[in-house]
């Protein structure tokens, strides 16, 4: 198993989602500022990543999910979202975010880059 990547810097915490609305199993598409991020619940705690298939630019949040991996919906390369590694190819990577629960809503923290993923 790999080291899991460094999370992003987060200066800015939003609000993307209900924590109830989360369904284990299942990714969500959500927008944090300017970035839309790839959001998944395993084993009850949220994970946070870029929603852009980093080889193939589909939209991870709706890929097929197995355990801690999350299919690309256009290639199916395999990225695991606790770590960010893509078990395809060692090569390319997914940007990971922090996250945390406040008040029943799930915040996840991006860095104010400007950039879009």
């Amino acid at each position: 198993m790999t080291d899991p990547l460094p999370f992003e810097r987060s200066d800015t915490f939003f609000k993307v989602a209900k924590f109830d609305d989360l369904t284990e199993g299942e990714g969500s598409v959500v927008r944090a500022g300017l970035k839309k991020l790839a959001l998944f619940l395993k084993d009850g705690e949220i994970h946070c990543i870029q929603n852009f298939c980093p080889h193939a630019g589909a939209f991870l949040g709706l890929g097929d999910v197995t355990g801690c991996v999350v299919r690309c919906p256009r290639h199916s390369w395999g990225f695991d979202f606790t770590t960010g590694a893509c078990l395809t190819n060692p090569r390319y990577e997914v940007k990971r975010y922090v996250t945390k629960v406040e008040d029943g809503w799930v915040l996840v923290g991006v860095p104010e880059d400007g950039n879009l993923i």
